[in-house]
């Protein structure tokens, strides 16, 4: 069955599992005929599934409790990606150590919540509004970063730290996690969403997905050169030498168990409600495990 999934951001190594899913046959295998989506701006995907203009889509938490607050039903029925360390990104030769250092500088993010996030840890570190300048760099923070553009940008440690350390040098990042006293930095793991109403009306096709991603991550897991050769294939752009780091990077984060979890989910259901984001007062509601595959132990061999 025709199928749509909107990744969270361009095609990129951290993806992978999804295009081997789909490049060997193992979605064709559950009767799923997806078609991969990229979107031209992030901010809107949840917008895009919310509306059911997509069937499936990739977003994190915390834009997922903002969806939901704003009237769009999402729903996370599992997780690609762990956890992965996020925070403000910098070149070494900036100068910058220490939060406060970023009083009057120009920070980059991607959308509202990046502000809205940034906005917050200034408040907490007594630094005004005034005092610093947000800059919106979508998707291209490292581009952003590299051109002088903005001196600091929200990005995440297996991705855009990687990608801009092996174009212009040594790089740091202060997490968000540790400076907002989170614990953990699971807002920004990478969750698959659907629309409620889909999930509890075509329950086989999600449970689709998922045996075919569960193929898909455990190739990767179990092949990673194959896995990532597959993904060049598809993403020619992905083929140099930054972006295989940027893949070895994100291997140690792709979800084994593709489970959502619990405490990560109540942790940044309390970060939501502080920014205002979300008056979400159970935070089971937005997400589910009911169609969390067994594990998968060995992926099928590559066609002959």
């Amino acid at each position: 069955m025709k199928t749509t999934l909107v990744l969270n951001w361009f095609a990129n190594p951290y993806h992978t599992p999804l295009y081997v899913a789909k490049a060997l046959g193992f979605f064709d295998d559950c009767g799923l005929d997806l078609a991969i989506l990229q979107p031209a701006n992030p901010s809107d995907v949840t917008q895009i599934v919310g509306t059911q203009k997509a069937d499936f889509g990739l977003k994190a938490m915390i834009h997922c409790y903002a969806a939901r607050e704003r009237g769009y039903p999402i729903k996370s029925f599992g997780t690609l990606l762990d956890e992965p360390p996020t925070g403000l990104l910098f070149l070494q030769e900036s100068g910058i150590k220490e939060f406060k250092d970023l009083k009057g500088k120009r920070i980059g993010f991607v959308g509202e919540f990046g502000k809205i996030i940034f906005d917050d840890l200034a408040k907490r570190a007594g630094i005004a509004p005034s005092d610093y300048e947000m800059v919106r760099v979508g998707m291209h923070a490292v581009d952003a970063i590299a051109r002088g553009r903005v001196d600091a940008a929200m990005g995440i440690a297996c991705f855009q730290q990687v990608e801009l350390e092996s174009r212009c040098g040594p790089t740091d990042l202060l997490r968000v996690d540790e400076l907002a006293g989170l614990g953990c930095c699971c807002f920004c793991s990478v969750l698959l969403i659907a629309h409620e109403n889909f999930i509890a009306s075509d329950p086989d096709r999600v449970h689709a997905l998922m045996q075919g991603l569960q193929r898909g991550m455990a190739y990767t897991q179990e092949s990673p050169d194959e896995a990532f050769e597959i993904m060049c294939d598809h993403n020619p752009h992905l083929r140099d030498d930054a972006f295989k780091k940027v893949f070895v990077s994100c291997l140690p984060y792709f979800s084994r168990r593709l489970e959502n979890v619990e405490r990560d989910w109540n942790k940044v259901g309390k970060y939501a409600q502080h920014l205002g984001v979300s008056k979400e007062a159970d935070p089971s509601a937005c997400y589910t495990n009911a169609f969390v595959p067994e594990p998968h132990v060995r992926h099928a061999a590559l066609p002959s």
